[in-house]
């Protein structure tokens, strides 16, 4: 009987579908906070055939759950006719540029490029005070509901 229970390992617990990469764009987009950033500036061709990712990049960054993050954030679109590769620069608090050119990239690794960058940037001191209102509603919900 050794031998069998070395050969099989137990199922425990629910296997969940894998995320397709619209929900894993989802998951980033709820992610997303634009706290460190000044300005955003979209430029692209729209002739071009690679510029989707970057116009629905846009679209999802520029909802109200996202720009609440970030009041005063400044927003500009340039469309250009020149025939160069969409990109996206973000200016940040701090004086630097994230410049993302998006050509060759997908909604889902934009975002995840931009969360990569921007969320180690955001400040503790919001992040404490959201943390600790939500840890209190979260923890009182899931007692609720054992």
């Amino acid at each position: 009987s050794s031998g069998i229970n070395a050969e099989y390992i137990p199922f425990e617990g629910r296997l969940a579908p894998q995320l397709n990469n619209n929900q894993k764009f989802l998951l980033e987009h709820k992610k997303a906070n634009l706290q460190p950033v000044t300005k955003v500036t979209y430029t692209f061709d729209p002739m071009k055939e690679n510029v989707h990712s970057l116009r629905n990049f846009m679209f999802f960054w520029n909802t109200k759950k996202v720009k609440a993050t970030n009041i005063k954030l400044v927003t500009q679109t340039k469309i250009v006719d020149d025939g160069s590769d969409p990109k996206v620069v973000f200016e940040l608090n701090d004086g630097r540029q994230l410049e993302i050119r998006s050509g060759n990239l997908t909604e889902l690794e934009i975002a995840t490029i931009v969360n990569s960058y921007l969320l180690p940037l955001v400040k503790d001191e919001q992040a404490v005070e959201t943390i600790s209102k939500g840890a209190a509603k979260a923890a009182g919900g899931k007692k609720g509901r054992k």
